[in-house]
């Protein structure tokens, strides 16, 4: 548990150490910290096929706030194996209660700092503005992307880069992501307003 508890201090703020351990040796979690993987922040795993545990993988490379955020949404995913096993959609309507729940209980703790709890207060009344809204607000405590910028924040028609190397022109603003043009294989892409990316200057 002391092993455990200095492993996560590095990762997570310091007056949400003892419920997140907590919660770890209650439900007989594996927790992995993996490298960064661009298509998600976090995951989780049932003990079936032969494992014993709950499995969860964390991101390394996320700031202290987006750390506990993922831990906390994967948490929420364990709550509704255990109750509905694959019973339920994984992002149903079982899952945003769970997980809504156990965000507020962190917030309740004055754990984050006052545009992320304000964006997480919002979340249940207005899901994919309060995500938005909280993306951006994490964003700030990054200190590994001050070099970076988000897409939206991209002029339109100014051109930015990907952490892959390539070259985009950002086009025009569809309903929920922007077009963009690749200017190595002159093809188009989408893009979430989020999306962390170079700025070419």
């Amino acid at each position: 548990m002391t092993e455990l508890k200095e492993i996560l201090a590095k990762y997570i703020p310091e007056n949400a150490l003892n419920q997140i351990v907590n919660l770890i040796a209650t439900n007989n979690v594996q927790l992995n910290i993996t490298r960064n993987r661009r298509t998600k922040l976090g995951d989780y795993r049932p003990p079936q096929n032969g494992y014993l545990f709950h499995r969860i993988s964390v991101n390394y490379n996320l700031n202290e706030y987006e750390f506990l955020i993922t831990l906390i949404h994967e948490f929420a995913h364990l709550f509704v194996w255990n109750k509905h096993k694959n019973k339920v959609e994984p992002h149903g309507k079982e899952f945003k209660t769970t997980y809504y729940s156990l965000l507020h209980q962190f917030v309740e703790m004055n754990i984050f700092p006052e545009d992320v709890k304000a964006a997480i207060q919002k979340i249940e009344a207005s899901p994919e503005n309060a995500k938005l809204e909280m993306g951006r607000a994490l964003q700030k405590y990054s200190q590994s992307n001050q070099n970076m910028l988000l897409v939206e924040e991209v002029p339109l028609n100014a051109n930015f880069k990907t952490p892959d190397g390539r070259t985009f022109q950002k086009l025009e603003k569809l309903r929920k992501r922007y077009k963009c043009l690749c200017l190595n294989d002159k093809r188009k892409y989408l893009f979430h307003p989020l999306a962390k990316v170079i700025s070419p200057n």
